[in-house]
């Protein structure tokens, strides 16, 4: 379970620069929002999804994919690591507290 919540840990911090990357965009633009896609992100790191998914899947599950991967980058990394962080939460039951200790007379 430790490493899922580190999983959903680094994947939340990531989801979180992106969303910071895009409102300093639209800040810095003004008058419109700035919402990049995680497509547009991994172009900008020198992957193309889109032509990688048409080469190497079936055309139906290409579609899905390059559907998913044209949402916003933060929300394609959040949702799902949200949901990992969730199931992660540890199920045992808590321990009542220790008692204090005998107070002492003289």
């Amino acid at each position: 379970m430790a490493i899922v919540r580190f999983l959903s840990l680094v994947l939340i911090v990531v989801a979180l620069m992106l969303l910071g990357a895009d409102v300093v965009s639209s800040l810095e633009k003004g008058d419109e929002p700035i919402v990049r896609s995680l497509s547009q992100i991994l172009l900008l790191l020198g992957f193309d999804a889109n032509q990688w998914f048409e080469r190497e899947l079936l055309p139906a599950f290409a579609n899905a994919c390059i559907a998913v991967f044209s949402l916003p980058g933060w929300v394609v990394l959040g949702i799902p690591a949200a949901a990992l962080g969730l199931t992660s939460i540890g199920r045992h039951a808590s321990r009542p507290p220790p008692s204090p200790p005998p107070v002492e007379r003289w």
